[in-house]
């Protein structure tokens, strides 16, 4: 590792920019480019060979390499697998506001939708971007949340980085309910329940867009790591050093395709999350409570327990909570 200081670090940090073992090079590490933002980094010393500098890949306990098999990619098929992802994260944005037109929206008011969805899209994408707003702005209370667990209060760097990710998923749900309520009484939607529902899903997935998008932007930072003129710099070793610790394996293995997987799971979580709050308040809590335990989940188990696993997990459960939140405000039962 660098013994540059991470601390004024420009570049802002992901969920998982915190180190679990308090590496003495910095308290907050890099971010890591290829990971959805529940990852936090996981650092374990990694050996590699200064004869060939060539990182030298080990997998963690309880990982095998059998479990998945991918072949290594070089730079440019690396690169590709991404252009040709990327285009599939942004129709699965575009597919669930395609829901609203094909769902049956059940509605109070018909005098206000003409059938057609119009009014859908003409009244709701100022809460689509008051979404993206919302995440922004967890987003910038990172790095404040961490340097308070840390410093301000005397933990451990490994335990502060536990409280940090459970802090930032109750911070996210608070903020969230604070956006939904300024929402609401700017809608004036009375108590018409089904426009509080196209509220909460339009919050909810403009959330999702704003992760979306920094993932994408991350996705290609981090491909760069591994062009074979940058391979002997040593900023960028560090970076695929700490990256393929998180991962568990060289990002050179890992299908692009997961990233798609990733994204789906949090617009499920986002437009979920939203909807329970929308609908009853109080569901912050163990919106907060699933949230918090999402990030550590990312952060800490997915060397231990392989990609494939944590990935499909996160799908189903993400997956439930969307159909509470739709089942909540009777638009599926």
């Amino acid at each position: 590792m660098s013994n540059k200081n991470h601390l004024v670090n420009p570049r802002p940090p992901n969920y998982g920019s915190i180190s679990s073992h308090g590496h003495p090079q910095g308290d907050i590490l890099e971010p890591h480019l290829s990971l959805p933002p529940a990852f936090v980094n996981h650092i374990q010393q990694y050996p590699y060979s200064s004869d060939n500098h060539h990182v030298q890949y080990t997998s963690l306990p309880g990982y095998s390499d059998e479990e998945e098999e991918e072949q290594e990619k070089d730079f440019n098929t690396l690169f590709n697998e991404y252009l040709i992802t990327t285009p599939f994260i942004i129709i699965a944005i575009f597919s669930f506001i395609l829901l609203l037109y094909v769902w049956p929206i059940k509605s109070n008011d018909n005098d206000d939708n003409d059938g057609s969805g119009n009014t859908i899209i003409i009244e709701h994408w100022n809460i689509f971007l008051l979404g993206i707003s919302g995440w922004s702005l967890v987003f910038l209370l990172r790095r404040p949340s961490f340097f308070l667990l840390s410093k301000l209060i005397k933990v451990k760097v490994s335990t502060s980085g536990i409280l940090t990710l459970l802090l930032v998923g109750f911070t996210e749900e608070i903020v969230r309910l604070i956006w939904l309520y300024y929402a609401h009484e700017d809608a004036s939607t009375g108590n018409d329940i089904y426009q509080d529902f196209l509220i909460a899903y339009w919050l909810g997935l403009g959330w999702a867009t704003a992760e979306a998008i920094y993932f994408i932007i991350q996705n290609f930072i981090a491909v760069r790591w591994y062009k074979e003129e940058n391979g002997l710099n040593g900023q960028y070793l560090e970076e695929r050093l700490e990256l393929e610790e998180i991962l568990g394996r060289p990002l050179t293995k890992v299908s692009a395709w997961w990233g798609v997987m990733w994204r789906v799971s949090w617009i499920f979580a986002h437009i979920g999350f939203s909807c329970w709050i929308a609908f009853y308040s109080v569901l912050v809590y163990p919106a907060a409570m699933i949230h918090g335990l999402l990030h550590v989940i990312w952060g800490y188990c997915l060397p231990v327990f392989g990609i494939p696993t944590v990935s499909y997990v996160t799908l189903i459960l993400t997956f439930a909570m969307f159909l509470i939140g739709l089942a909540l405000f009777g638009q599926i039962v």
